[in-house]
């Protein structure tokens, strides 16, 4: 089972004391209101894992800055998933079903119903603002082959910001 779980927080739960890069803290989850939370510790302040914890870790504040990745709205990236249904380049049919994959999150996009087309299982999207049927097929893709494109999204958003 997956897990959506936010990143190390900038600051302890417990003595709102900022976090320093490389400095070790601990995390750990806990259910509240029928959700998962993320709670951040200093060492200083860990006194092992709160009542109801799921689970916990120990972890590193990242060195340097965060990396900033370029903010795209919804509608951007639809025009993009336009550009490529057309395509018959199997890498921006890949690159489509990620951009879907993103589009569907950020509600651009709804999933109306998976059906078969040419033998192959097919999301059928709806666009938000009634465009479509867009029928996109399911690619099987590692995390990293996911991770690669959408690195590549975020490079040319930075380039075409530039």
């Amino acid at each position: 089972m997956d897990f959506n779980v936010r990143p190390v927080a900038k600051s302890c739960a417990s003595s709102g004391r900022v976090f320093q890069p490389g400095e070790v803290c601990w995390s750990a989850l806990i259910e509240q209101d029928g959700k998962l939370v993320r709670r951040d510790y200093c060492a200083d302040e860990w006194h092992g894992p709160p009542p109801g914890a799921v689970g916990h870790w120990r972890t590193v504040i990242p060195q340097g800055p965060a990396v900033e990745r370029p903010k795209f709205d919804a509608d951007s990236l639809f025009d993009y998933f336009l550009q490529l249904s057309e395509s018959p380049n199997v890498v921006q049919q890949q690159y489509r079903y990620v951009l879907s994959l993103l589009l569907l999150r950020k509600r651009r996009l709804i999933l109306e119903d998976v059906v078969q087309v040419d033998g192959r299982s097919c999301m059928r999207l709806q666009g938000s603002g009634g465009e479509g049927p867009f029928d996109v097929p399911e690619e099987d893709l590692t995390e990293d082959q996911i991770g690669r494109l959408q690195l590549q999204l975020f490079e040319s958003g930075r380039t075409a910001a530039a």
